[in-house]
């Protein structure tokens, strides 16, 4: 009994407790859908239970299952529960926006309210836990992520959620919405992409050179303290200077507004988290492994290319992933210089004081982010050689 006790202390996971203790809490909100009369009117609350008890009860199971699994130490299965929880309380939302917007007349909006973004959270929160304790195994840690949003995503095909405001608003804006969402990863997908060959051969280089080091970390410490409006602000007016000077730099779209400062200020921000990681990853490498390289009869680039880049390229993307993630949410502020992007739709709901707008922009950047994250985590785990891996676990 003894060692079964102790054996259950160990696998308590305090963040999963949290996570289960979070989602019990959204199913007794009394808001878990909310229901305007107009667009922008006044919203009156709708509770889980009084339009599904068997919904009710099913989250209610969920909650325990996370508890249980956390104790019986299945991480796998416990944060596939608290992934699609989530995805259940959108399901149960759009199978009664309908009827409840019937009842409430022909220009009411039903959304997602107070418990259903709790619910969310408890959802992440159970995730993150279960990614905790998956952390060397990073393929199957992708999964929790990647499986949860490919069934929301299946949920949202499906048009079952079309009566919720969100989509509504969506109905209104779909082909405006495919343009920005494809111009939001063209930016930030083309800062990182530039951020990698620019940022790779500076770590590079400062790893070489302790003259270089200093500087080039100093300047790229120095540009992530600035807020990137004002980064963008700050590009304004040079660019705006050589579109005139130069003609040419016009007619290809750089000017003091739009996708070029953008793209620039994006780029400057990728800088430090790949410089870092680049640096720090040859920093790292055993001086006996490059030495017997050398020993072998192999160039200096040849060691960088055979022996010091694979070892560290784990590492490097590592800090790929943090430039990405950041670049996605930093895009949203792209839209206030005109670049366009899922910032737009974002900004266009705070001036009219539509939130449904405002989440039809922020949503989707939220999920990009955790796609991208997931994905590069699923990349890391497959390019990481065995031998790092192996050296990883025994130690």
């Amino acid at each position: 009994m003894t060692r079964v006790m102790t054996l259950i202390s160990r696998r308590r996971d305090m963040m999963a407790i949290l996570g289960m203790a979070i989602m019990l809490l959204s199913l007794l909100v009394p808001g878990f859908l909310s229901v305007k009369e107009t667009r922008i009117s006044e919203t009156f609350p709708v509770a889980l239970g009084s339009f599904s008890n068997v919904g009710l009860s099913l989250l209610l199971v969920a909650s325990f299952a996370v508890l249980f699994l956390s104790y019986a130490g299945f991480s796998f299965l416990m944060g596939l529960v608290g992934g699609i929880a989530p995805v259940f309380g959108f399901f149960l939302a759009g199978r009664h926006a309908a009827s409840i917007a019937s009842k409430a007349g022909p220009f009411a909006r039903v959304s997602p309210s107070t418990g259903l973004w709790v619910l969310l959270l408890a959802g992440y929160i159970v995730v993150f836990a279960a990614r905790r304790r998956l952390k060397d195994r990073k393929i199957i840690s992708s999964l929790l992520v990647l499986v949860p949003i490919g069934l929301f995503l299946l949920l949202l095909g499906s048009g079952h959620l079309k009566d919720l405001a969100i989509m509504k608003e969506y109905a209104n804006r779909s082909n405006r919405f495919l343009e920005e969402t494809v111009r939001h990863l063209v930016i930030a997908g083309g800062a990182v992409l530039a951020g990698v060959l620019i940022g790779v051969p500076l770590g590079i280089v400062a790893n070489r050179s302790p003259k270089i080091e200093r500087p080039v970390f100093a300047v790229v410490n120095f540009i992530q303290t600035i807020p990137s409006i004002a980064l963008f602000g700050l590009l304004i007016a040079p660019l705006s200077y050589l579109s005139r000077s130069l003609p040419f730099l016009r007619e290809i779209g750089i000017t003091g507004v739009g996708w070029a400062p953008a793209m620039i200020a994006l780029v400057l921000y990728s800088l430090l988290p790949i410089v870092r990681n680049t640096y720090s990853s040859l920093k790292v490498i055993p001086t006996d492994t490059v030495e017997a390289a050398r020993a072998m009869g192999m160039s200096r680039i040849q060691v960088l290319g055979k022996v010091e880049i694979p070892i560290s390229l784990p590492v490097v993307l590592a800090g790929v992933r943090t430039a990405a993630v950041q670049a996605v949410g930093n895009t949203t502020m792209a839209a206030l210089i005109g670049a366009g992007g899922l910032g737009v739709f974002v900004f266009q709901g705070l001036g009219q004081a539509a939130m449904d707008l405002v989440l039809l922009g922020a949503l989707p950047i939220v999920a990009l982010a955790l796609i991208v994250d997931s994905l590069m985590q699923l990349l890391i785990g497959i390019l990481t050689p065995k031998g790092l891996i192996s050296e990883g676990a025994n130690d």
